[in-house]
């Protein structure tokens, strides 16, 4: 990347933080696919329905896992389109408007699907109460 008005330390936390997203979305993803991811209030759809019950929160992670899994394995993605950036050199002037759409990008792909595996995973959990 040539161009100054993007520093590469920028470039290298950004990377660094969609990185680490993707891989805690994809591990989560699959200890809830597994039942291995237990009630808490740290990880996971925590809603009041998804907590009232070990029935409702495993219903709940399996049925958003894949969505979740989606969700990582796309930041991940972006993280290393990212780091190609880095390696081979954009034209000044193209580079940071091309980082700032890949970032925003990468950003909105992760919500969406986060926000669809909450939603599946609230229909499942209802129906599990």
């Amino acid at each position: 990347m040539t161009d100054p008005t993007t520093p590469l330390w920028a470039m290298l936390v950004t990377v660094v933080g969609l990185g680490a997203a993707g891989v805690a979305l994809v591990i989560l993803a699959r200890r809830s696919r597994d039942g291995r991811l237990p009630r808490n209030q740290i990880a996971g759809i925590r809603t009041a329905l998804t907590l009232s019950s070990d029935a409702a929160w495993y219903a709940a992670q399996r049925a958003s896992a894949s969505a979740n899994e989606i969700a990582g394995w796309g930041t991940l993605i972006g993280a290393a389109v990212l780091v190609a950036f880095v390696a081979a050199p954009l034209p000044s002037g193209v580079a940071l408007p091309t980082t700032v759409v890949v970032v925003l990008g990468t950003a909105a792909w992760m919500l969406v699907w986060v926000l669809i595996g909450a939603a599946r995973g609230q229909r499942a959990a209802h129906a599990h109460r």
